[in-house]
């Protein structure tokens, strides 16, 4: 399983969730919202490689839409494809 919280970040402990991803318990997480935001830079969640952290930003967004793209970006990421909609650092976006 692979925790995912784009919610709100009192839904989660990251003590909690540390322990959850060292026991196995869980495969991942990918995280947009955090206990404490922003993220400390001393936070362990940074230098794991079993947690993506996502920048808190937002966009023109359909909810009707969000599912779909989502999958479509696990599928490609656990296939190691690219990823669509990527941020392009150059381009500012």
């Amino acid at each position: 399983p692979v925790f995912l919280n784009v919610g709100r970040g009192n839904v989660m402990n990251e003590e909690s969730l540390l322990s959850a991803l060292d026991h196995r318990w869980i495969a991942a997480a990918i995280l947009d919202v955090f206990e404490v935001e922003p993220l400390p830079e001393e936070s362990r969640l940074w230098n794991r490689k079993d947690v993506i952290v996502s920048p808190h930003v937002s966009g023109l967004t359909q909810g009707k839409d969000v599912p779909r793209v989502f999958l479509e970006n696990y599928r490609r990421y656990i296939e190691g494809r690219g990823l669509n909609f990527v941020v392009d650092w150059d381009k500012g976006y």
